[in-house]
């Protein structure tokens, strides 16, 4: 997999509520652009850089988190040009390519994004695993 680099360029979280009873929430991810891009470690023709858009939405107005940042793809120039092609004529990108960008994004976003909804008090976006009680069985009881 060819990600190069991954970077964050705005991190933004705010509780808007005091009281937080009950909360849903909303995710929202998007790539939105797609530049051919100069690396010092690489030619012009063989990089795109993806700039995607991570979006949680606590509602009722109760918080959000936005991340916004960028990562590097290098492919052979050919395969560039194509990807860049397709995205500049119907802002599309081809289902095997999204997979792995989109799920770098998810993971790297993910993890930042629970940290900082610890860090501003709203509940966590995702799952997170719990301890519960073990059910007694009658063949446990020692008396």
């Amino acid at each position: 997999m060819p990600i190069i680099g991954f970077n964050f360029d705005k991190i933004l979280g705010e509780r808007t509520a005091k009281d937080i009873a009950k909360v849903s929430i909303d995710h929202k991810v998007r790539i939105k652009d797609v530049k051919q891009e100069a690396l010092p470690v690489k030619k012009a023709d063989e990089t795109l850089k993806f700039t995607f858009e991570y979006k949680i939405e606590y509602l009722t107005n109760v918080g959000n988190i936005l991340l916004e940042g960028h990562l590097f793809y290098v492919d052979e120039p050919k395969k560039i040009k194509e990807i860049f092609n397709n995205w500049k004529k119907d802002k599309k990108i081809e289902q095997a390519l999204m997979q792995p960008i989109m799920n770098t994004i998810l993971v790297k976003c993910g993890i930042k994004a629970l940290s900082l909804s610890q860090d501003i008090n709203l509940p966590p976006h995702i799952p997170l695993p719990t301890v519960k009680p073990k059910a007694s069985r009658p063949e446990d009881y020692i008396g």
